[in-house]
């Protein structure tokens, strides 16, 4: 596993740690809410940065799903020039969603250390709701990049005729990829929907 990869993961252990203070900081509020709806400003600006990188993440995924499939046909009708091209072309953009994991990751901690403020505690606690969802979005998503840049690396091996290369582990990293795709989506929609019920309860 990369250095990039550790980073992010090591973010995703620091959010969850946070959001256990958060919930027991925030026991604190109980005693002494005023009972009126409050919204730190930190915590909209970086529900706002949040939800746009979660957006081109799942876009992302999206694209690498129709990229895979562009690779098949290739594939299959012998263009195997055309289909290393594309192959290399997915994996320079496999960085980038790391970067974007990592930055998604850094804001989903601006929003764990602001959730503490809001009021009142039902409230506060569909934050927290929120924020855990898309907490489990962030690994379920390297895991998918992680297979996908496995099984790019198992795809050049097969256009550039290496002796290396096994049919099998296509299959394999491909029945992964589209159930950590599915889980992605999933929590995606999960998190906006926690973030309506959020706006609705203000």
């Amino acid at each position: 596993m990369n250095k990039m990869n550790r980073g992010t993961r090591n973010l995703v252990n620091t959010i969850l740690s946070l959001l256990v203070i958060s919930v027991l900081g925030g026991l604190g509020y109980l005693l002494f809410s005023s009972g009126e709806s409050f919204v730190p400003e930190s915590f909209i600006t970086a529900r706002e940065k949040s939800a746009s990188i979660a957006t081109e993440l799942v876009s992302d995924l999206d694209l690498s799903l129709q990229s895979l499939v562009k690779i098949s046909e290739e594939d299959k009708n012998g263009r195997f020039s055309s289909a290393l091209e594309l192959v290399e072309q997915e994996t320079e953009k496999i960085e980038k969603v790391r970067n974007l994991a990592s930055n998604l990751s850094g804001e989903l901690i601006n929003m764990t250390q602001a959730v503490q403020g809001i009021e009142p505690a039902s409230v506060r606690n569909l934050a927290f709701e929120a924020v855990s969802q898309e907490v489990f979005l962030i690994s379920h998503l390297l895991n998918y990049n992680d297979f996908f840049g496995r099984l790019l690396s198992t795809l050049k091996m097969k256009f550039v005729d290496d002796s290396k290369y096994d049919s099998s582990d296509v299959q394999s990293f491909i029945n992964t990829m589209n159930e950590e795709a599915k889980t992605v989506n999933s929590i995606n929609d999960s998190f906006n929907q926690k973030l309506k019920e959020f706006d609705k309860a203000l």
